[in-house]
């Protein structure tokens, strides 16, 4: 046993740390005890939440201490012996000792400072897909909506049916169904009736008028629709696409696929001629927006 004190100075493994050791004669009541502070090498600042270890040399963990608010810390061993300190936290330096003697009720006070340690960060890659200005990010959050109330078809269904029209893809719907029209030239024409009415029917959120003259099939290419939501009754459909005047027809909104990126132009042949029906409808029908 060292009678008085007897201050030992050890470099650390890491530039900037040092451990100042004083050991002091104890009461039998003390146990095997290493106490300090842990501070900021350089601004002498207390270090909180320092995870301190105390090991002996066959590397079981004997104590186990988190440093307070003011770096103070207590590690209590159970038993004496040659131990080793081991000191950590997120930002600083890690650091150990070599080993030391830990007698039997004895106390060793000890200061710990720690540099700081630059901490390399794994890159993070951010993914951007083209929303479209939320067309098809709204309809994929409606279809995911455990409380949805209407009926959603998606791509993946509409390409297993290639040769249906856009109106026959509602076919199957509960409360919706398809009539034929008579049309220009003798022609019929395909509408969708839902809610005892024709839907009203939308194009990326811009209202189509069903008609004899021009129904939606007139307008759409089934290899342009990304997805298709059908509400029974306008009650049910979204605020934005159900009827002022409060009537229960139905609502078909159809969605069309994002143009492809790196492709020579959003625009094809098929999309022209979309863009050229819905301008004629709007012209000759006076298309509700």
């Amino acid at each position: 046993m060292v009678s008085g004190v007897s201050i030992a100075t050890c470099l650390a493994r890491s530039v900037g740390l040092t451990l100042l050791v004083a050991v002091y004669v104890a009461t039998p009541s003390a146990g095997q005890t290493v106490r300090g502070v842990v501070l900021e090498s350089g601004s002498n600042n207390p270090i909180e939440d320092v995870r301190l270890i105390l090991r002996d040399t066959e590397g079981n963990v004997r104590a186990v201490a988190v440093s307070e608010d003011n770096g103070r810390f207590e590690l209590v061993a159970d038993s004496a012996g040659l131990v080793q300190l081991e000191v950590s936290h997120l930002g600083y330096a890690s650091w150990g000792t070599a080993s030391f003697a830990l007698g039997t009720d004895a106390t060793l006070d000890v200061e710990v400072r720690l540099g700081v340690e630059a901490i390399p960060l794994d890159p993070i890659t951010v993914v951007a897909m083209n929303s479209g200005m939320g067309r098809l990010a709204d309809f994929r959050r409606r279809m995911n909506d455990p409380g949805r109330a209407g009926y959603f078809i998606t791509e993946s269904e509409i390409e297993r049916r290639p040769m249906s029209t856009p109106s026959n893809l509602v076919l199957g719907v509960p409360g919706v169904s398809v009539s034929s029209v008579g049309g220009a030239f003798g022609l019929d024409r395909s509408v969708i009736v839902a809610g005892g009415c024709v839907a009203r029917t939308f194009i990326d959120g811009v209202r189509v008028q069903q008609s004899a003259q021009h129904s939606i099939d007139d307008l759409l290419s089934p290899d342009l629709i990304a997805g298709v939501e059908v509400y029974s009754s306008s009650l049910f459909a979204p605020v934005q696409y159900q009827d002022a005047g409060g009537t229960q027809c139905g609502v078909v909104l159809f969605w069309t696929k994002e143009p492809e990126v790196g492709g020579e132009s959003g625009w094809s042949k098929s999309r022209i001629g979309v863009g050229l029906g819905l301008l004629f409808g709007i012209l000759t029908l006076g298309i509700v927006g």
